[in-house]
């Protein structure tokens, strides 16, 4: 696994083309769909929720926080994450 991690380091600081940096921005924030990842600080606990479309994402995590707030678990965390499907086969 190290020489895959060294492999990928090595092209990250590869010299590139400004047209090259944004067809690898884009490259990263390809994905399937997303999912809602909620944590609690005090029980260490972690939930997911989805996969979702992009904007449905937004709407749930939106959700979470507000419903989180209003019972007072500000310091719960609410995020968004990438969700990439497994190849078919």
């Amino acid at each position: 696994m190290t020489g895959m991690r060294d492999d990928r380091t090595a092209r990250a600081r590869a010299p590139r083309t400004p047209e090259q940096l944004l067809e690898r921005i884009v490259e990263l924030d390809a994905c399937d769909s997303y999912v809602v990842v909620v944590s609690d600080p005090q029980t260490r606990e972690s939930d997911a929720h989805g996969p979702y479309p992009g904007p449905a994402a937004l709407c749930v995590a939106d959700d979470f926080r507000r419903d989180f707030n209003s019972v007072g678990l500000g310091d719960v965390e609410v995020s968004i994450t990438r969700l990439h499907a497994p190849p078919r086969g």
